[in-house]
C-alpha cells in the first residue's frame, strides 16, 4: 500500500494519468514473480493500445541485464539467453539500460527524487536476489569496473544475436520449400546434408515453428531413423518421408459435441449414437455397443471429447481415461480426438475401448447404445 501511495502522490503532483489494478490470488498461482510480471505487461500493453502510445517504458537497468545473463548461463541457454535485456524490443523501451542501480540511486538522491525499495528485493528466497546480494558483489570486489567491461560484452553479444538471426533467416529461405501438392513445408534431406549446418543451428532454425531446440536436434536426426517417424511441437509436426522432412501445421478440426435426453436419443436425434431398449441383464461383447441403465427418459446423455481428469468405473475402482488410451496404444496425435459418452456427468463409455459396468435395478430402463461415429474425429 505504501508503494501505491507514493505513486499516487507523484502522479497527482505531476498531473499524470494513473490506473491502479488489483488482482486476486487465483491470478497469481504458481510463481508469484512470473505471474505478476505477466499481468503487469498484459495490462500495460492494453493501455499502450488504448492510449495509442508507440511503446511502454520500463525501469530496467544494467544490473538487471547482468543478473539475467548469469541466471540464464546457470540454467543453460543459447545466445538469446546470454545477450542480456535489449534496450528496445517488441514495443518495450528501457531508457536506463546504460546505468547501474548505484548510479540511478545516486542521481535520485542528488535530485531529491523519492523512491521505495521493493520488499521482495531483500529476500534471499529468489535466485536473482541471491545473485544480487552475494555473487555479483564478489565479482565486483575482484574488478571494481567490471560492470563497464561487462556492458561492452553484452553489446557484442546482442550484435552477435542479430547476426545469428540474419543468418538463420537466410538458411530458412535456402532449405525450406513449400510442397506444391500438400502446401506443407519440406526440407530436402540431400540439401540439408550439403548445407554444412549442424544440429545445434538446425535446432535454432525451427524455433519459429514451435519446436524447442532439443526437438530441432531430434528432427535433424530423423533421416537416420525409420521413415514416418514424427516429432510433435507446439503448433507443428515434423515427420520423415524420404527424401524429405515435412513440417505440417497441426490444424485442429472443430470437434462436435452433443447433449440430449434419453428420449431424444431413442428418437434418433443424435448423429453418432443410436439407442434401443433391451431386457435387463443383456450385455453386448461388441466394443461399439454398450449396455446402460438409466432412471428415466429425461436423463441427459452427452457425447464429448475426453478431457484431462476424466475417469471411468472399472468395477472395483476407477481408471483414468488417459490411461485407457495409453494402454490401448492410441497415438499422441489421435488422443485429442477421442470421445467419451457421459451419463449425468459420469463417463460410462470410451467407444471402442472401455465400458463401465452396467448396474442391475428393477426400476428404470435398460438401453443398448450403438456408436456410429468415428473413433478419432478428423483422423
Amino acid at each position: 500500500d505504501l508503494d501505491q501511495q507514493l505513486i499516487e502522490q507523484v502522479c497527482r503532483e505531476r498531473q499524470l494519468p494513473l490506473q491502479v489494478w488489483r488482482c486476486g490470488a487465483d491470478e497469481l498461482k504458481g510463481s508469484i514473480q512470473v505471474k505478476a510480471r505477466e499481468l503487469r505487461y498484459r495490462l500495460a500493453e492494453h493501455f499502450v493500445q488504448e492510449w495509442d502510445c508507440e511503446a511502454m517504458a520500463t525501469a530496467h537497468h544494467l544490473d538487471d541485464s547482468l543478473e539475467t545473463f548469469w541466471l540464464n548461463m546457470v540454467r543453460g541457454t543459447g545466445i538469446d539467453g546470454i545477450k542480456g535485456i535489449s534496450p528496445y524490443n517488441a514495443g518495450k523501451m528501457r531508457p536506463l539500460m546504460w546505468a547501474t542501480a548505484q548510479e540511478i540511486r545516486a542521481f535520485a538522491e542528488e535530485q531529491g527524487i523519492r523512491w521505495r525499495e521493493d520488499e521482495s528485493n531483500v529476500q534471499d528466497a529468489y535466485r536473482r536476489n541471491v545473485l544480487r546480494h552475494h555473487v555479483l558483489p564478489q565479482l565486483k570486489s575482484w574488478n571494481p569496473k567490471w560492470e563497464e567491461g561487462f556492458a561492452q560484452t553484452l553489446d557484442k553479444l546482442q550484435t552477435s544475436a542479430e547476426l545469428q538471426r540474419v543468418y538463420l533467416n537466410r538458411l530458412r529461405q535456402q532449405l525450406l520449400h513449400e510442397d506444391e501438392t500438400t502446401g506443407e513445408m519440406k526440407i530436402s534431406v540431400l540439401e540439408l546434408l550439403g548445407s554444412g549446418i549442424n544440429e545445434i543451428a538446425f535446432g535454432w532454425l525451427l524455433t519459429p515453428f514451435g519446436f524447442s531446440e532439443a526437438q530441432g536436434r531430434q528432427i535433424f536426426a530423423l533421416p537416420r531413423g525409420e521413415n514416418g517417424k514424427r516429432i510433435i511441437g507446439a503448433g507443428h509436426t515434423a515427420y520423415l518421408n524420404m527424401p524429405f522432412i515435412y513440417i505440417r501445421v497441426q490444424a485442429e478440426p472443430e470437434l462436435p459435441e452433443w447433449r440430449c435426453s434419453v428420449q431424444q436419443l431413442l428418437e434418433g436425434q443424435c448423429s453418432w449414437l443410436k439407442a434401443r431398449e433391451i431386457e435387463q441383464g443383456s450385455s453386448a461383447l461388441n466394443s461399439l455397443l454398450c449396455s446402460v441403465w438409466v432412471e428415466s427418459r429425461d436423463v441427459e446423455i452427452a457425447i464429448r471429447v475426453w478431457s484431462s481428469g476424466d475417469k471411468i468405473s472399472c468395477g472395483k475402482g476407477h481408471k483414468k481415461v488417459s490411461d485407457v488410451l495409453n494402454e490401448a496404444g492410441v497415438g499422441v496425435l489421435d488422443k485429442p480426438h477421442r470421445y467419451v459418452v457421459e451419463l449425468n456427468g459420469v463417463v460410462l463409455w470410451v467407444p471402442g475401448l472401455r465400458k463401465a459396468p452396467c448396474p442391475v435395478s428393477p426400476h428404470g430402463l435398460y438401453l443398448e447404445l450403438q456408436w456410429e461415429g468415428p473413433l478419432e474425429f478428423g483422423r
